[in-house]
């Protein structure tokens, strides 16, 4: 199959997952900025396998959100046509010329789009029910999402159980993989790891106060490892027990992850977070707020560590006194029990489902006149 795919980011990840259904015989097409604010990935480790349109990003705003953005219809409605796509997946619901994409190949190619919001009842959501029927559902033939929040999302707006695509997001588990973590290994590495955009809905701030809060608390504190950059930096700089390291390459990610025996993602929204599984691949018990949209599939109570309830700082600061007070055995446990969730999804069985999704309604002729 001949797929086109209209990016308003690309992480290494995304690019791993990308190569794999390259290998199982597609011919892809991946138009996407140059580069994602705060975000800087070696792009010299891209694969090498798809064609690409790189576009430059002037649209980040100064609290390092990005509106999605995309070149114009004169220049993306061309070079989609001299592709010739039976499929094109585009992500988000807007950019100007992403859409002008999507008209234009009505009834000539499978349209997908890719959805990893959830309900969480914004006046902008109850608008988007009424608008979804004018402004979405006529562009798209089907709809892709990493887990159940955002399927229930989609069905809510109007797709039908047969439209829809599961399992959009796998981390890079060949990179994060390292095997069973050991209990001295679990018992010494006594710190916490975040690693993530600085910016609102990643909670950084109140992350900076729920760990001050927790160092008053206990004799031993575990030390907080801050891997990401944003503007909410300077919260975490110069203080007591922290290790801001700035943006880290995935490569270089696994590594810290193996010298910490925690994580903790407290964001307000996180639409999935790829993050998680990664951690979680990494044998790393795990703290995440309800606001993270892989919970349901990565983070189990008790088995692998807990959820929180999203901008809570007093259930984050008692949830991390309960992980570093734990006994070297319950960390290991937790340890292995993140590594099995983890092992779930990965960008062969990624690259596998999404390529006979496709290839099943492209057969069928889904999305031609």
């Amino acid at each position: 199959m001949r797929i086109a795919v209209l990016m308003t980011g690309l992480t290494a990840y995304q690019d791993k997952c990308f190569g794999e259904l390259a290998a199982l015989g597609n011919e892809l097409l991946l138009v996407h900025p140059s580069s994602m604010r705060y975000a800087a990935f070696d792009k010299s480790t891209f694969t090498g396998s798809v064609q690409r349109y790189v576009w430059d990003r002037t649209d980040s705003t100064d609290n390092g959100e990005s509106t999605a953005g995309s070149p114009p219809p004169e220049v993306l409605v061309p070079l989609i046509e001299d592709f010739k796509p039976d499929v094109i997946i585009m992500w988000s619901w807007d950019g100007k010329g992403y859409r002008a994409v999507m008209k234009a190949f009505q009834g000539r190619a499978l349209r997908v789009i890719f959805n990893s919001n959830f309900w969480h009842g914004t006046k902008k959501q109850y608008a988007g029910l009424v608008a979804s029927r004018f402004y979405v559902l006529p562009l798209f033939d089907a709809v892709w999402v990493p887990g159940e929040r955002s399927e229930l999302f989609a069905r809510r707006i109007g797709f039908r159980g047969n439209q829809v695509i599961r399992g959009a997001n796998s981390a890079d588990t060949d990179l994060f993989e390292r095997g069973p973590r050991e209990l001295e290994e679990m018992a010494s590495r006594k710190r916490f790891l975040f690693t993530g955009r600085l910016i609102w809905h990643k909670a950084p701030v109140l992350l900076a106060e729920a760990y001050a809060e927790y160092r008053r608390l206990v004799d031993d504190p575990w030390e907080l490892v801050v891997a990401g950059d944003g503007p909410e930096r300077a919260h975490f700089q110069g203080q007591e027990g922290i290790d801001w390291r700035g943006f880290v390459q995935p490569a270089d990610l696994v590594d810290l992850m193996h010298e910490c025996s925690g994580f903790i993602l407290p964001s307000h929204i996180e639409w999935y977070g790829v993050v998680v599984h990664e951690a979680a691949t990494a044998g790393l018990p795990i703290i995440c707020s309800d606001g993270v949209g892989a919970v349901p599939h990565l983070l189990q109570d008790g088995f692998n560590g807990w959820a929180v309830a999203a901008g809570d700082k007093d259930e984050l600061v008692k949830a991390m006194v309960r992980m570093s007070t734990m006994s070297p055995e319950r960390l290991k446990s937790m340890s292995d029990g993140s590594r099995a969730l983890a092992s779930r999804i990965t960008p062969t069985i990624w690259a596998q489902n999404l390529h006979e999704q496709l290839e099943r309604r492209v057969a069928a002729g889904v999305g031609r006149s």
